[in-house]
C-alpha cells in the first residue's frame, strides 16, 4: 500500500495544503487565501477561527484532488508564519480574540521600553511586546491565565491544538526561536527572566519539542482516521530544509510577502548587523542554525500594484517590466512595510524617486523589480560580510515570485551570482513534507539533499563595474 506524507503551510495570506508521495513528488496541492484586518495604521490581524476552517478545507480539499484515501497518510508536516500571537480558551479550543499577525506593530512603543529595562533581543515585531496589552484586554485575562484556563502559541501551535483535539500544545525550537521569548543562546528554555517579569506561567506556552519526530495524532474524528504528526518548524526552516541547504554557508532566499535570505550556520550561532540568528532545525537534540535577513516587502510590491491598477495581476510584471525602456530614470524603494534588513528602521517607508510625466507604467514596473532585487542584495552583503561565512557562488530561490523570470535574471545581475529556482516552487511546504516522511519513515534523513530539485537556472549577465555602478546609483538615490 502506498503511503503519503501531508504538509500544511499556514502562511501570512493564504494556506497550502501538499501531497507528497514516497518518491517525493508532489501529487496534489490545494490552496485557500484568507483575509487580513487592519483596523488602524500599524495594526494587522486575522481571525484564527476562519484560519482554522479554511486549513481544514484545504486538507480535505488535497486529499479530494490527489486522489487518495486519508487512511493512506503516513503523517502531517506543519509550517507556517512564526511570529504571530494566538490566544485561546483549553476547555474548548476556541481562539480569544484575533491572531495578531507578527507584521503587527502595536508593541513598538513596548518594545523600546522592554529594552531599556535589559531585553536587549527584542522588536516591535515579536510577541513579548504585545502579549501584556493583548492579555489586558481579555476579560480576567491575566486570572485566566494563572488558573491554566488560556494557552497561547503561533500558527503552528494553534494548528497542532485543534487537529489533535486539544491533546498538544507544542511547538519546535525553530519556530520558539522566532518568539522572543526562547533563550536559545544560553539556557535553551522559555526565559525565566521575561516570563518573571511579565507575570506569566510557564504552563501558558507549548512545550519545545525537536523540529522532527512523532509529537501527536490527529483526532480521529477530522478526517475519519488518526494520523501522526511528524513535523512542525517554521515556515522559512522548512524552505531552507526542501532547497537542500543542509551545510554550513548554504542559503535560500524566499520570495513571498516578504523577501527571506537564510544562511544554514551548522552547530555554531552566527551575527549579522540587521539580521537575526535562528534555530534552522532540531532533530534527536542535535541543533542546527542559520542567520536570517528580510526584505519586508517583495512579493507583496507586485499584489499592491495590481490593488492600485498599474498590474492586472501579479504575474503580468514580468511581461510589463520587460517592456520600459530601462533608462534607469525612475527608481523605487521597496519599504512598504517599513525598511528591514540590514537597516531595520521599522518607519522608514516607501518611495518612488524620478517620476515625470514622462514616467510610464512600464517605468514603474520595472523600477519595482530593481528596487526589490537591490533590496535583496544589501540584505545579503550584509549577512556574509558579518557572519565571516563565504558567499556561495550560487544561491537557491523560491516563492511565488520567483515566477517572474524577469525579477529572477535581475536578482542574479545584481548579486553576481547563480540563482537556482526550487521546484516545487512550495519550498515551504515541501520542507516540512520530508522533515514529517523521515519521522514517519519514508526517507532516511536529511532526505532533501537528493529530493530537492532545480527547475531553472538563471546566470549573470552584468559586468562586475556594471553592477556595482547600478547598485551605488540605487542606494545614493535613497540615501542607503
Amino acid at each position: 500500500m502506498s503511503r503519503y506524507i501531508l504538509a500544511i503551510d499556514a502562511g501570512t495570506t493564504n494556506v497550502l495544503a501538499m501531497v507528497v508521495d514516497e518518491a517525493g513528488q508532489v501529487i496534489g496541492k490545494a490552496s485557500e487565501k484568507y483575509l487580513l484586518r487592519y483596523p488602524a495604521a500599524g495594526l494587522v490581524e486575522q481571525d484564527p477561527e476562519s484560519l482554522w476552517k479554511i486549513t481544514l478545507d484545504t486538507v480535505k480539499a488535497v486529499i479530494v484532488d490527489s486522489r487518495i484515501d486519508a487512511k493512506n497518510l503516513a503523517g502531517i508536516g506543519i509550517t507556517g508564519q512564526r511570529s504571530t500571537v494566538v490566544i485561546w480558551d483549553r476547555g474548548s479550543g476556541k481562539a480569544l480574540g484575533p491572531a495578531v499577525i507578527w507584521q503587527d506593530l502595536r508593541g513598538k512603543q513596548r518594545a523600546n521600553e522592554l529594552i531599556e529595562k535589559g531585553f536587549k533581543t527584542l522588536n516591535s515585531y515579536l510577541p513579548p511586546v504585545k502579549m501584556e496589552q493583548l492579555l489586558s484586554n481579555l476579560p480576567n485575562g491575566y486570572d485566566r491565565v494563572k488558573n491554566n484556563e488560556l494557552a497561547w502559541g503561533n500558527v503552528d501551535s494553534f494548528l497542532a491544538w485543534r487537529l489533535s483535539g486539544g491533546s498538544i500544545h507544542v511547538t519546535d525550537s525553530s519556530n520558539a526561536s522566532a518568539l522572543g521569548y526562547f533563550d536559545f543562546l544560553e539556557e535553551w528554555k522559555w526565559s525565566s527572566d521575561l516570563l518573571e517579569f511579565q507575570n506569566l506561567p510557564s504552563s501558558f506556552f507549548p512545550k519545545i519539542v525537536d523540529s522532527v519526530g512523532i509529537m501527536g495524532y490527529t483526532d480521529p474524528d477530522l478526517l475519519g482516521t488518526k494520523i501522526p504528526i511528524g513535523a512542525i518548524i517554521g515556515d522559512q526552516q522548512s524552505a531552507l530544509y526542501g532547497q537542500g541547504c543542509l551545510e554550513p554557508g548554504m542559503a535560500k532566499i524566499s520570495y513571498g510577502t516578504s523577501g527571506t535570505c537564510n544562511v544554514n550556520s551548522g552547530s555554531e550561532i552566527k551575527l549579522a548587523a540587521g539580521t537575526y540568528p535562528f534555530v534552522a532545525w532540531t532533530r534527536d537534540g542535535r541543533k542546527t542554525f542559520m542567520v536570517e535577513g528580510m526584505v519586508m516587502t517583495a512579493g507583496a510590491v507586485f499584489t499592491w500594484l495590481t490593488q492600485l491598477g498599474i498590474l492586472d495581476n501579479p504575474s503580468q510584471a514580468t511581461s510589463l517590466g520587460a517592456k520600459s525602456t530601462d533608462d534607469h530614470s525612475v527608481s523605487f524603494l521597496p519599504a512598504l512595510q517599513g525598511l528591514g534588513s540590514p537597516h531595520e528602521i521599522p518607519d522608514r517607508f516607501g518611495a518612488f524617486e524620478g517620476l515625470t510625466l514622462a514616467t510610464s507604467k512600464e517605468h514603474i514596473v520595472r523600477a519595482a523589480i530593481e528596487g526589490v532585487a537591490f533590496r535583496v542584495r544589501e540584505m545579503v552583503d550584509q549577512i556574509f560580510q558579518d557572519s565571516v561565512l563565504t558567499k556561495p557562488d550560487t544561491l537557491r530561490v523560491d516563492g511565488g515570485a520567483t515566477a517572474n523570470n524577469l525579477l529572477m535574471q535581475i536578482q542574479s545581475n545584481v548579486l553576481g551570482c547563480v540563482i537556482e529556482r526550487m521546484e516545487p516552487a512550495e519550498a515551504t511546504a515541501y520542507g516540512t513534507a520530508l522533515l514529517a516522511g523521515e519521522a514517519c519513515g519514508i526517507w532516511e534523513p536529511y532526505s532533501s539533499a537528493k529530493l530537492h530539485r532545480v527547475d531553472k537556472t538563471f546566470e549573470p549577465q552584468w559586468s562586475n563595474s556594471e553592477r556595482e555602478e547600478r547598485f551605488g546609483q540605487w542606494k545614493s538615490v535613497f540615501g542607503l
